[in-house]
């Protein structure tokens, strides 16, 4: 929920007719809509409310800005639902892919608790009604410009409209803006500016900003400056009345502004995301990051940007489209247009540069544009270039919309290529999957092949990681014709190697290590040790799953020796532990500890928490082995601690496989039986034939700690199909 504001003014009926709305008994749990013109304070009023009910809601406070009106699309029901279901603490990777799904899990964790649910700026009621729980003791409110009448004449859910503040209000809270003393002593002046407001919130909090920061003026003479503005300018938004009483106040701020801020203020308005940073305003406005930082913040104390979070802004989505407007009038358009180049220019960029910190040796995506124009971000390790590909993941994928409708077409698919790894170790794929579609026909629409092949292999993988392996099958297939059609050597290895990994996953061992020797010979023939070694690490877990042990610890030593020699860590750690679980499976924890042990000190360089993840568990594992109860049960919690923090369930059932087969071999067998229905529960919601070893070693366990209940076993036996993130990415070059 965010912050409440400390000078709440006005609206107590209102805020008495939400209680009594509230308060009044109704099945399924309540919900109420409210609604009032834009600017009118909606959601700050909402926001207070829910700060003076908080003791109400025990279990907590979910709110969603479902972005009707801002610079991105609306949030589908689907996506919300998503977003609520980590919310209450489901992992990103078993949130079901379907509506029906999620709605009926939200519904499951609502059950017997009491939350408050806002859904902020809603379109229309076909966005609110599959998001409303049938839980008996959850509350929702919901935000609209629109009345929802489908909701009140349908559902009959209560509507309460939020009006303009009373005169006695406007008085009070431009009062307290400019100050208490000095409003008694022009009390006709403030009267004026308070019916100049029609009663808004926002043109209030914007004029009284103005005169705060014009101490040595009267406010009689900032009237009369004012009225003249508003005569200067009658036609601004005739579209719209409601917008036209803001825009005159909009006008006014935004002619005070010099000549720089009022130009970044413009070009904000080209902006596609949900929230700016200082780097990329300074893009958008060519000047350095400390210039566009002070201008931000000039912005933002008259209330023309807000603070989003630390070194971010926002712009309320009324005056983004007053600031796209100024921009249409007074910004000539080949200037909007290098504006947004410039933009784009340093968002493809500072993904390459993340990308290339994140994953140093995958080839970068080809022809990009050079960085004379834009200063784009470098990063120093793995950590930070992911923060930052988190915090822009919004931005990025609305950047890639924007980049398409303007025809920037070549932006418009390398920047998904760009950002494809680094997204793919985390969160959600759905968003990644647009932008993947999105790239394709952008590919198609540049002309550029290496591009359209590349795009290709990401949207397979993207698929591969959702389980759809018939389409992901579809797109290495079809980025395979497209390469041997143009003859792309490096790029034919890429798309068999992530066909052969679909093979491998789906059972067909003996066909993907066909497909592997065949990549492997053309890797060596192309003198390519990057697809060398991922093609021979690969061929390392077929064998291993045929129990051809020998063959398979071959395979990753070869491996090995070429990845030290490339400097590759990561890879280096991820074929230690593969070697280490291959000890541990041959008799050999003491061989398997060693692995770990390394691939642990390679994991100070190149941060991987899901291979550290496997490390710690492969190690306790290895330990339990040895008889090491206390230093079993110390790796595998912290394995466990970490598998939560990246959202993989999978990761967390091994964990507590081990956990449970550690406490069985210590002689607790209530801790045991705890743990081992506690995975089977999450292995119930997944799939992949990768989990087959984790099962069978579940229901081990849990025949010796007690009866097997057939309930129990009902949701993990059937799971055979195979899921896994082993595909390469991309197809611009090498394997």
């Amino acid at each position: 929920m965010p912050a409440d504001i400390s000078d709440f003014t006005g609206h107590r009926a209102v805020l008495a007719e939400l209680d009594t709305t509230v308060r009044t008994p109704a099945p399924g749990g309540q919900v109420v809509v409210v609604n009032g013109m834009p600017g009118v304070g909606k959601t700050t009023l909402v926001v207070h409310w829910a700060h003076r009910h908080r003791d109400r809601f025990p279990d907590g406070q979910l709110w969603l800005s479902a972005d009707a009106y801002g610079p991105t699309p609306p949030v589908s029901p689907e996506d919300a639902l998503g977003r609520f279901l980590r919310a209450l603490g489901v992992p990103a990777d078993r949130v079901p892919a379907g509506g029906e799904q999620r709605r009926e899990r939200f519904n499951q964790l609502l059950a017997g608790r009491r939350i408050l649910i806002v859904l902020d700026n809603v379109r229309n009621s076909d966005q609110v009604r599959p998001l409303l729980p049938t839980a008996e003791g959850c509350v929702v409110v919901v935000t609209s410009r629109n009345r929802l009448m489908s909701l009140t004449i349908r559902q009959g859910i209560p509507s309460v409209t939020v009006p303009p503040l009373s005169d006695e209000d406007r008085r009070t809270l431009l009062s307290r803006v400019i100050g208490t003393a000095r409003a008694a002593g022009e009390p006709g002046p403030v009267e004026t500016l308070a019916q100049f407001s029609d009663g808004l919130p926002l043109a209030l909090r914007i004029m009284g900003e103005h005169i705060t920061a014009r101490s040595r003026a009267s406010v009689a003479d900032l009237v009369d400056e004012l009225w003249g503005r508003l005569l200067d300018s009658p036609d601004d938004h005739e579209d719209e009345e409601d917008d036209a009483k803001l825009s005159t106040v909009f006008a006014w701020s935004y002619n005070e502004l010099d000549p720089p801020a009022g130009r970044l203020f413009r070009l904000l308005g080209l902006h596609p995301g949900r929230n700016v940073s200082p780097t990329a305003a300074a893009a958008l406005l060519g000047a350095e990051p400390r210039t566009a930082e002070r201008l931000l913040d000039a912005l933002a104390k008259r209330h023309l940007v807000n603070h989003d979070a630390a070194r971010r802004y926002r712009l309320h989505d009324l005056l983004r489209r007053y600031a796209a407007h100024r921009a249409e009038q007074d910004e000539p358009a080949e200037c909007r247009r290098a504006a947004l180049r410039r933009l784009l220019d340093w968002y493809l960029l500072s993904a390459v540069n993340a990308a290339r910190v994140l994953s140093p040796h995958r080839p970068p995506v080809p022809d990009l544009p050079d960085d004379d124009t834009v200063e784009p971000l470098r990063f120093d390790g793995d950590a930070e270039a992911q923060r930052w590909c988190e915090a822009e993941r919004a931005n990025l994928a609305a950047v890639v919309r924007s980049a398409a409708d303007n025809g920037f077409h070549r932006h418009a698919w390398q920047i998904p290529g760009a950002i494809h790894d680094a997204f793919g170790r985390y969160g959600r794929q759905d968003d990644v999957l647009v932008m993947h579609q999105i790239a394709l026909t952008a590919a198609e629409a540049d002309g550029h092949q290496i591009g359209q092949i590349g795009t290709l292999n990401n949207l397979g993988w993207t698929y591969f990681a959702l389980h759809d392996y018939h389409r992901a099958a579809s797109g290495f297939e079809a980025g395979l014709r497209l390469a041997r059609r143009i003859g792309a050597t490096g790029p034919v290895n890429v798309c068999s190697h992530n066909l052969a990994n679909v093979h491998l996953k789906t059972g067909e061992v003996r066909k993907a290590i066909e497909i592997f020797k065949r990549v492997l010979a053309g890797c060596r023939e192309s003198a390519d040790l990057l697809g060398q070694a991922a093609t021979l690490h690969r061929l390392g877990d077929a064998q291993q799953q045929l129990r051809r042990y020998d063959q398979a610890a071959a395979c990753y030593q070869e491996a090995l020796v070429i990845r030290e020699g490339l400097g590759a860590w990561r890879d280096q750690a991820v074929t230690h532990e593969r070697l280490a679980a291959l000890r541990l499976r041959t008799g050999d924890p003491e061989g398997a500890l060693r692995h770990c042990e390394l691939a642990l000190a390679l994991q100070e360089r190149a941060r991987d928490d899901a291979t550290r993840c496997d490390i710690l568990i492969t190690g306790a594992d290895a330990e339990r082995a040895l008889g090491r109860y206390p230093a079993a049960l110390e790796r595998a919690y912290a394995a466990i601690a970490l598998s939560d923090g990246i959202a993989d369930s999978r990761r967390r059932a091994a964990g507590l496989a081990v956990l449970a087969d550690t406490f069985l071999a210590r002689g607790d067998l209530p801790a045991s039986y705890d743990h081992c229905l506690e995975a089977l529960g999450i292995i119930g919601e997944l799939t992949g034939s990768d989990l087959d070893p984790v099962l069978d070693r579940l229901l081990k366990i849990e025949n010796v700690v007690a009866p097997l209940r057939p309930a129990q076993r009902i949701a993990s036996i059937a799971l055979r199909a195979a899921t896994s993130t082993g595909s390469q990415t991309g197809a611009y070059g090498g394997a």
